[in-house]
C-alpha cells in the first residue's frame, strides 16, 4: 500500500496552491470558486478543498458569493492602508527589540538557528533575482520579516500580524515588481543593524523600509485602482 498524505498537510498544500493562484491573478477579484471544478483540476477530493476555502474565507481572502459559494475578495483600500500602518509600528518594534537582544547577547540556540536561516534566505533571494521568481521573492520577503519578529523575543508581534499576512502578500505582489534588488539591500541593512546591536539604526531602517511600502501602495491606488 502507498503511504497516505496526512490530511492537514494536504489541506495546507491546497490552501497554498489556491492562494498562489489568487496572488498571481489566475483567479481575479470577484471571481467565484467552484468546489467541484477545483477538486477536479487539483486532483483531490472535495474535503480538502472545502477546508482550504474555509481557511481562506476566515482570513478574508474569500468572501460569500450566492447562497453557499465563495469568490475572491476585492482589495479593500482602507483596510490595507490600516494594515500597513500597524505592520510598520510592529516591525519597527521587532527590529528594536531584536537589536537590543543582540547587544546584551540574549540570543539562545534557536535564535542563532534563525540567524543562520536569515543569512541563507538573503543569499537565496539574491540568486533568485537573476531569474523570473517574483512570487518566490514575495514569499521570501514575508519570511524575512517573520524571522526578524522571532528574533525580537516577543511572540505577540507575529501572532498579531499572522491572520493578516495573506492580505499583505497581495499588496506586495502588486507593488514590488522590479523592486527586489532595492528591497533585499534594505533587508540586509536592517539585518546587519540588528546583529550589531544598534537598536536606533535597526528601527530607523525598518521604518524607512515600511514607509516606502506604504507609499508604493498609495501610488498604486492613484495610478491603477
Amino acid at each position: 500500500m502507498e503511504k497516505l498524505i496526512p490530511q492537514i498537510d494536504l489541506v495546507e498544500s491546497v490552501k497554498n496552491a489556491l492562494f498562489d493562484a489568487i496572488l498571481t491573478g489566475e483567479f481575479l477579484p470577484g471571481e467565484k470558486l467552484a468546489q467541484d471544478e477545483l477538486a477536479e483540476k487539483m486532483g483531490v477530493s472535495r474535503q480538502p478543498i472545502i477546508q482550504a476555502l474555509r481557511i481562506l474565507s476566515e482570513n478574508g481572502i474569500l468572501c460569500p458569493h450566492g447562497k453557499k459559494g465563495v469568490a475572491v475578495s476585492k482589495l479593500n483600500k482602507k483596510n490595507l492602508q490600516n494594515l500597513l500602518q500597524v505592520r510598520r509600528e510592529l516591525d519597527c518594534l521587532a527590529a528594536r527589540l531584536a537589536a537590543k537582544r543582540a547587544k546584551i547577547r540574549e540570543f539562545e540556540d534557536h535564535d542563532y538557528e534563525q540567524i543562520d536561516s536569515l543569512k541563507k534566505l538573503i543569499a537565496l533571494s539574491q540568486l533568485q533575482m537573476k531569474g523570473d521568481n517574483h512570487a518566490n521573492l514575495v514569499r521570501n520577503d514575508l519570511e524575512f520579516h517573520k524571522m526578524i519578529r522571532s528574533l525580537s523575543g516577543n511572540t505577540f508581534i507575529q501572532s498579531t500580524l499572522e491572520p493578516h499576512l495573506l492580505h499583505q502578500s497581495r499588496i506586495f505582489y502588486i507593488t514590488t515588481v522590479n523592486r527586489h534588488q532595492v528591497i533585499w539591500e534594505q533587508h540586509e541593512s536592517i539585518f546587519e543593524a540588528i546583529l550589531s546591536g544598534d537598536a536606533n539604526e535597526a528601527e530607523h531602517l525598518t521604518n524607512a523600509h515600511t514607509v516606502e511600502a506604504e507609499q508604493l501602495f498609495e501610488w498604486y491606488q492613484e495610478e491603477i485602482l
